[in-house]
């Protein structure tokens, strides 16, 4: 090839390149403020449940936390279908759809389920100063079936307590009826027990069918995500079987393997970990 020709081939790769770039750049701002954008609604959408439904004039905890878990609960519907799919991963449109519906401007609550009606409900109580994780369980004997919720951390006395908005339940002990942490507590099944909104015990049953009695077989293993400090870690109970395998996309292998995400900061014993406590957040 002549010189010539190789120097405008070069220009011509050059500018391809360049020009590349630039579309590349241009579409990570669109997609990066379009983001925002989404955050920023959803923001909004918050601050409005929390006047809708006067949270800062509520000072008990419990009050609080109860409201939100029945508000969500009441103005979504359990149902990863077609619809909830066109929404996933937009957190603004979840909340603007629980807010029409309580407002009375939707015929139909908006498809829901137990990780969104967990995550809008996290959103609320960040925004009201209170410090949350992610739990999710996991039935050991299956392909890893879960189950998830929230946890938020009780200022008075400094522990966890569990909020599903999805079976729109809490949890106590039976002993002392104190509310606990589902994921400190779930080795012993039989010392606790689900809370509804007139009363507890594991033949509790949501407004929607969904019964508190099919989640001990969850009850394998638990997995504690916690934003604020960066920790995500797993626990295991008595109960679990250590030794299956599972597949996850290309991933096989033990939980750790194919749910590594959940695993950074280790996997334990629950029945040990009381031993962790200085490493591990409580």
């Amino acid at each position: 090839m002549a010189p010539r020709r190789t120097r405008t081939v070069r220009l011509i790769l050059a500018g391809l390149a360049s020009a590349a770039i630039v579309l590349a750049a241009a579409w990570f701002a669109v997609d990066w403020i379009g983001e925002r954008q989404s955050v920023s609604q959803a923001d909004a959408h918050v601050q409005e449940i929390i006047s809708l439904l006067d949270l800062t004039a509520m000072l008990d905890f419990h009050q609080r936390l109860d409201k939100v878990r029945t508000f969500i609960n009441d103005n979504s519907v359990h149902k990863p279908d077609k619809a909830f799919w066109a929404n996933h991963g937009n957190a603004a449109s979840f909340a603007a759809g629980v807010i029409a519906h309580a407002r009375q401007t939707a015929p139909e609550p908006i498809h829901m389920e137990c990780s969104t009606r967990s995550n809008l409900m996290v959103r609320i109580l960040r925004a009201l100063g209170y410090r949350t994780r992610i739990v999710a369980i996991f039935d050991s004997r299956t392909n890893l079936r879960s189950h998830s919720f929230l946890e938020v951390m009780n200022p008075e006395t400094g522990r966890w307590e569990t909020q599903d908005a999805d079976l729109d339940i809490y949890w106590r002990s039976k002993d002392s009826g104190e509310r606990i942490s589902l994921a400190d507590a779930a080795e012993s099944i039989a010392d606790i027990e689900p809370c509804g909104r007139n009363a507890c015990g594991w033949d509790h049953q949501s407004r929607e069918g969904l019964k508190a009695e099919k989640l001990k077989p969850y009850l394998d293993i638990i997995g504690i995500s916690d934003k604020r400090s960066g920790m995500s870690y797993a626990l295991y109970t008595s109960r679990a079987d250590l030794g299956w395998i599972y597949s996850k996309g290309r991933k096989r292998g033990a939980f750790c393997e194919v749910e590594a995400k959940r695993c950074q900061q280790g996997f334990y014993d629950i029945r040990k970990y009381s031993s962790y406590a200085a490493g591990l957040p409580r």
